[in-house]
């Protein structure tokens, strides 16, 4: 209880509402062994405090000076600078010990049951699936299922964290990381960078979506969105399109909005030379990949209603937009 509630208070907003954060409550394999080791030596460090310290208490009320006489001076005892240095010994070679034992299995984990890809991005994350499917800044795995990530960056030093399913891995340029994450039951987890990384480091989060087998394979499949339904909005690739948008350089997109009927097609083209993306608030329509110089997205939308989307690479900047599809 102690530990939960020092921790707890340093990460949780303060609203009553406020989104889970706290590795404390751990939900997933990973994670939870972590908080064992910590617990451990969380306990033992507080015996530690209230036994050195009820002797230093004890030792200035009972020795406190009372007079002028010079008190009778000690010079040493063997036994006691045996204890004092046996015991602090003993406690750091267990709780060495304790650690070391529990770092392959945080590290590595049992056999995985997928590989995910997670490349970190300024300033967002992009996941690559088994199936070649990839998603920004939402994860979806599969419940009580291991999944292993290769972590890596695009431009400069990131960390993934999900502090409730386990520990930190770096995203270094170059290099592939490794870690892993399983969560023991549905719902949805929130992380952050945790690597300064630039202007809108901030702004870095990213969320992970345990749903159930049945869900996570249709959301591979492309034919379902867990938790929102079947997809709104489709692929196409070289379909005529109805409205062009560009993404600028400008951090905007050009048009801000545009219009167009049931069954017909958007494209989208990166214009300039930052890295952009197309991420709808509606999970029902699909977010494109990341999008170099060049790169066009194209979506035919299935369904009437208007769709705002952003650019989740730079939301901090409010690159944002508005589909209006009318007909059907």
């Amino acid at each position: 209880m102690l530990p939960a509630l020092g921790l707890a208070a340093a990460l949780a907003p303060i609203t009553a509402s406020a989104v889970d954060v706290s590795p404390l409550n751990c939900a997933g394999p990973n994670a939870c062994d972590i908080v064992s080791v910590y617990t451990t030596i969380f306990w033992i460090a507080m015996a530690v405090l209230v036994i050195v310290g009820g002797l230093i208490v004890f030792a200035a009320l009972r020795f406190r000076r009372r007079d002028d006489r010079e008190p009778s001076q000690v010079h040493g005892n063997t036994r006691l600078e045996l204890v004092w240095t046996a015991v602090p010994l003993l406690i750091v070679s267990f709780l060495f010990i304790r650690t070391t034992l529990r770092m392959d299995y945080v590290r590595n984990g049992p056999p995985p049951a997928q590989t995910i890809k997670v490349t970190g991005i300024q300033w967002a994350w992009q996941f690559k699936y088994p199936n070649g499917k990839t998603s920004n800044a939402k994860l979806y795995i599969p419940v009580g299922q291991l999944v292993q990530l290769q972590v890596t960056s695009r431009d400069v030093l990131h960390s993934f964290w999900v502090p409730r399913l386990g520990g930190q891995v770096y995203a270094i340029p170059g290099q592939m990381n490794h870690g892993w994450i399983e969560a023991d039951r549905t719902g949805n987890y929130f992380g952050q960078c945790n690597e300064l990384c630039g202007l809108y480091h901030y702004a870095m989060d990213l969320e992970v979506i345990a749903v159930s087998n049945a869900d996570y394979n249709g959301f591979l499949a492309g034919t379902l969105t867990p938790g929102v339904g079947p997809a709104l909005a489709e692929k196409v690739t070289g379909v005529s399109a109805a409205a062009n948008v560009k993404e600028t350089d400008d951090l905007k997109f050009d048009p801000l909005s545009a219009s167009v009927k049931v069954g017909e097609v958007v494209e989208w083209t990166n214009a300039g030379i930052q890295i952009h993306d197309i991420t709808f608030d509606n999970g029902a329509v699909p977010a494109s990949d990341n999008q170099n110089g060049g790169d066009k997205y194209e979506l035919k939308f299935l369904k009437a209603g208007t769709y705002h989307y952003i650019c989740s690479i730079h939301k901090a900047a409010n690159m944002n937009g508005t589909i209006t599809v009318t007909g059907g």
